[in-house]
């Protein structure tokens, strides 16, 4: 499938229907329903960002993630118009929204199976999601931002990805991480040195084969030509160089996310390891 035809295909523009419900779940404002889009209704959450950058970052980790063929709800672009009965705004706005589904938390699923989060640890593209959240650099993949129903894995929430404060060849900044899926790993895992061989081996091939900056370059470029999205373009083109810069030291960052901290690969700033 072309780029276009992709971003056509999975960006979603709409218009926020009435008789939304607010909804408690999450720090953000956040409100549930149907909302008009140019590919039909779909029920939505729909959200305002806490920081002005966003809305942006959500569907720029939304379509990348997508891409890289993460199980990721579609982005939706939601005009709220000043009238709206739930939503108040002085102005047209739009928020962020995503494609809504039936589907627990992955929080609330272990509560009511009594089970551990080490389950986790048997989804078979456990190897793309950890590769994907440290690209680019999500602090909160708690368990209440992955959705499971016992057989299929949704992840949600992306606002946190692309910090400013976030240096690119750097580890995930632990003042800034709520939970991520290599912590997990590494709980149960981290000094299985078996197990951590053949997840790494999958991990890079990942990369290689799939997560090329000159991709998230030309998904980037795509999003920023689109005219809803005009005024990012600044926060485009430091996601842009973000991506660039943390795919050179990608594969070090994750081995040393998912072992223990005593035995950490020695990153070189230059972009690349001294080991």
């Amino acid at each position: 499938m072309k780029l276009e035809e992709f971003i056509n295909e999975n960006l979603l523009y709409g218009r926020a229907l009435i008789d939304l419900q607010v909804s408690k779940k999450g720090s953000n404002p956040l409100w549930t329903g149907f909302v008009s889009t140019n590919q039909g209704e779909f029920p939505a959450y729909i959200k305002k960002c806490r920081h002005l950058d966003g809305l942006c970052v959500e569907i720029i980790s939304s379509l990348l993630g997508l891409m890289l063929n993460i199980p990721i709800p579609k982005p939706i672009l939601v005009l709220v118009e000043p009238n709206h009965p739930q939503i108040f705004v002085n102005e047209p706005t739009f928020l962020f929204g995503s494609q809504m589904y039936d589907m627990p938390s992955f929080e609330r699923f272990l509560i009511d199976c009594q089970l551990s989060d080490e389950c986790i640890l048997d989804y078979s593209d456990l190897h793309s999601i950890v590769a994907f959240d440290e690209l680019i650099a999500n602090s909160d993949r708690n368990n209440s931002n992955i959705l499971y129903d016992g057989e299929s894995y949704r992840f949600i929430d992306h606002e946190k990805a692309f910090l400013q404060s976030q240096d690119p060849r750097l580890p995930i900044n632990e003042m800034d991480k709520i939970g991520n899926i290599s912590d997990i790993v590494q709980h149960y895992k981290g000094e299985n040195d078996v197990y951590i061989h053949k997840l790494m081996t999958k991990i890079k091939k990942t990369i290689n084969d799939e997560m090329w900056a000159t991709n998230c370059e030309l998904l980037i470029q795509k999003t920023k030509n689109n005219q809803l999205l005009s005024d990012y373009n600044t926060i485009l083109d430091r996601v842009r160089n973000f991506l660039i810069a943390r795919q050179s030291v990608l594969a070090v960052l994750i081995e040393d996310a998912i072992t223990p901290p005593q035995h950490p690969q020695q990153l070189d700033l230059i972009g690349g390891s001294n080991v």
